[in-house]
């Protein structure tokens, strides 16, 4: 995953320099020539760890670049399938799948989840998914706005949990009152039925 090559760059970089440091205080206390000693413990240690860190830097403005390069296509021209974000930002439909996971995970594309099954980001209305066939597909695959709101949940009525059934591959779930999740088979959207 994008985000998790950037952090291994960091851990690849600190080492080095905590390396110099402590390699540092053994040479140039006990050594003759402790200007050499610096300039090969520079080379050999300080060098790497730096330019671990800088590259890391460097992914992690591209990454951040590429998610608000997301936003955009999302929130501002309105696209929502997840082929046509591929094409936009060109990079592969694994790449893309997973840093749109990981912008939803962390409030980044506020109200949205992802159905697997129809390949397109789903946006929720007062927190709760839309179901299946709740909103007109346009013919380039690109969800549009519900027309009715969906009904307010009600903390008072007391609900159970119940088996839901996945429409993409027949598997079931058990799911808690509002909870929504993906099938662990499929990845499609299950929500709690209303």
């Amino acid at each position: 995953m994008s985000y998790q090559r950037i952090y291994d760059w960091v851990v690849a970089g600190l080492p080095f320099i905590v390396m110099f440091c402590f390699m540092c205080l053994i040479f140039t206390n006990e050594a003759d020539r402790k200007l050499e000693s610096l300039v090969l413990l520079s080379v050999v240690f300080l060098l790497p760890g730096i330019s671990l860190l800088w590259i890391s830097g460097r992914k992690r403005k591209r990454l951040n670049a590429r998610y608000e390069l997301y936003r955009n296509i999302i929130m501002e021209q309105e696209i929502k399938s997840i082929r046509a974000i591929e094409g936009l930002v060109n990079q592969r439909q694994a790449v893309v799948i997973n840093d749109l996971k990981r912008m939803i995970g962390h409030g980044m594309i506020p109200y949205a989840s992802m159905n697997m099954y129809s390949m397109t980001l789903v946006f929720h209305q007062n927190g709760f998914v839309a179901r299946e066939g709740a909103g007109d597909r346009a013919e380039d695959g690109h969800t549009q706005e519900w027309d009715k709101p969906m009904p307010e949940y009600k903390p008072s009525e007391k609900r159970l949990p119940k088996s839901v059934e996945c429409h993409g591959c027949g598997s079931s779930a058990i799911l808690q009152p509002g909870e929504s999740k993906a099938c662990p088979y499929c990845d499609s959207l299950l929500s709690y039925p209303l």
